[in-house]
């Protein structure tokens, strides 16, 4: 099981200024430990979401409609692929209701078992926390007071060093394993405080088998249903290309041909075509009907 290292922002914007060239900033951390620190509240601006006109598009033309009969042509390759993953879709999803069904309140009970460790565990994680928050002041001073600190002084500034070079590159991973290493030294150990921590709370329950052949039915169903989306959005491209038109207004045509082809099952009038289009459809509608199974 993987312990999770955690350090609070105080902690990590007190390492994170140590991490500074040690032996110029010990002095300028020591006169700011004395201050008094003031937290500031950070508003999130969240932008209005405006809503986007639906495009009116241009009515269907008998060179659009040729156009737009290539491209479908194209679709109705990949037809038989697409259909075969939908069913197989269909096949794990009803795997995935049994397996419900056969798991029972176990993944309630196991999630209720995992909150409680996890609740635990956080809490000694704080206050572990605070508890270096505290001491990092102190350490420092004791630090820069002493007669004998260049060979500390010359690991923090190594480590620092790395730090530095990882923000530059914006490796997060390699920065917070840096930072890990400058904690160490000033004699923190995130992940000594993880296994103290579990050590009082108790280890994550293991799942039950009813739990883990779900989520692995329920991840097939994700793999299968991204697999599909993937497949019709490089079919939508494809055709879009074939029939030498712009994504959106093949798009916009495919939609306006799919009312008439559905309003011609229903039997009903396409209201939201115009007089020519609707001529123009009924009077093409063999050639419509090669393709017709595509509309959705």
């Amino acid at each position: 099981m993987r312990l999770p290292i955690r350090i609070t922002g105080m902690l990590f914007a007190l390492i994170a200024i140590a991490a500074m060239p040690a032996q110029a900033q010990l002095g300028r951390f020591i006169k700011k430990a004395t201050e008094k620190a003031v937290e500031k509240k950070v508003d999130e601006k969240v932008e209005d979401a405006t809503p986007v006109a639906p495009m009116a598009g241009d009515p269907v033309t008998e060179s659009t409609l040729d156009a737009l009969l290539q491209g479908l042509s194209l679709e109705l390759e990949t037809s038989a692929k697409t259909k075969q993953l939908w069913t197989a879709i269909q096949a794990k999803a009803k795997d995935v209701t049994e397996a419900e069904r056969a798991a029972g309140n176990e993944p309630d009970v196991w999630h209720k078992a995992s909150s409680d460790v996890e609740r635990c565990v956080s809490n000694s994680l704080d206050k572990s926390n605070k508890l270096h928050e505290q001491e990092m002041p102190q350490k420092m001073m004791a630090l820069a007071s002493s007669g004998n600190n260049s060979p500390m002084i010359a690991k923090l500034e190594a480590v620092s060093k790395r730090m530095r070079d990882a923000q530059a590159k914006n490796d997060t991973p390699a920065y917070m394993r840096a930072m890990t290493d400058y904690a160490k030294i000033l004699g923190y150990d995130p992940a000594q405080d993880s296994v103290v921590a579990f050590g009082v709370c108790g280890k994550l329950p293991t799942k039950p088998a009813s739990m883990v052949k779900l989520e692995q039915l329920q991840a097939e169903v994700g793999r299968l249903s991204d697999e599909r989306r993937d497949l019709e959005n490089e079919t939508d491209a494809r055709a879009a290309k074939a029939a030498g038109m712009p994504a959106d207004k093949y798009a916009l045509a495919r939609e306006r041909l799919w009312a008439w082809s559905d309003a011609r099952r229903q039997k009903k009038a396409p209201r939201v075509l115009t007089k020519d289009e609707d001529a123009l459809f009924t009077a093409r509608a063999s050639d419509i009907k090669r393709v017709e199974r595509m509309l959705r």
